[in-house]
């Protein structure tokens, strides 16, 4: 159980934070930078900025906010990444890691180059999957196995892999169910972070396998103050002293 982390998730779309559901239906949320500064606050181990406005590029004012929180936990940003580009841009506004999906299910040649860039420490790929009487396959996808994914992205420079569970993704208590229970069928030893339907429960239960390196939660970041802290006691009541973390605060 050691080294593991729990995650704040932000989604960003049209430059404003969102609470996602199902990644279908959006509720705003508030503006990134004080959403930036308010997790820093609470001493989350990690902030993942993802723009799901399916934009071709980076956002400029999401890159302004970032770099306007002024906040000192490791940063990790996913979405419209192209080019070596914006791996700079995203690099010099203080990010530490990048979330890549596109390029990593389509154009692999380009992820060799950006691990040459920035190192393979630095790229996580992204899994967003549904479960459907045909299977666990990528989201929007059918013909694309969760399994076969996982065996191509093995092959990656790739640190980690962003399992998301979309179906089920801002509905506390609901996810996970499907995969978890197959999860050691599949091949490869990538790390894994889980996001998508995630409560205590379900985050301690995954924190428990041995592939998982971390968990993300998103809309419950916003349900009330200091949701980060009480999460991270609720989970450490839950898993007593087996749990240890990186950075215990």
């Amino acid at each position: 159980m050691a080294f593991k982390r729990i995650i704040s998730t932000l989604l960003v779309k049209d430059g404003m934070v969102v609470k996602s559901y199902g990644y279908r239906s959006w509720r705003p949320a508030g503006k990134l930078r004080s959403a930036l500064q308010n997790l820093d606050r609470w001493q989350t181990d990690e902030i993942l900025v993802i723009d799901i406005s399916r934009r071709a590029g980076l956002d400029p004012e999401v890159l302004r906010d970032i770099t306007s929180a002024g906040i000192s936990t490791p940063l990790v940003y996913g979405g419209g990444i192209r080019t070596e580009e914006d791996i700079h841009r995203l690099l010099d506004v203080g990010c530490d890691r990048m979330v890549l999906e596109s390029l990593a299910l389509d154009e692999p040649d380009r992820i060799h180059e950006m691990a040459n860039l920035v190192g393979s420490q630095a790229l996580i790929g992204s899994l967003p999957f549904v479960t459907t009487p045909q299977g666990i396959h990528l989201w929007q996808d059918a013909a694309r196995g969760v399994g076969e994914i996982l065996s191509h992205y093995e092959s990656l420079p790739l640190s980690e892999i962003l399992l998301i569970d979309a179906a089920h993704e801002g509905f506390a208590g609901k996810g996970h169910a499907a995969i978890e229970s197959c999860i050691d069928t599949f091949p490869g030893s990538k790390g894994i972070i889980w996001f998508g339907g995630l409560d205590e429960s379900i985050a301690t239960r995954l924190l428990r396998h041995h592939r998982t390196v971390a968990v993300a939660f998103g809309n419950v970041n916003f349900e009330r103050e200091l949701r980060v802290p009480a999460t991270r006691k609720s989970i450490l009541e839950r898993e007593g002293s087996s749990l240890r973390r990186t950075r215990i605060r």
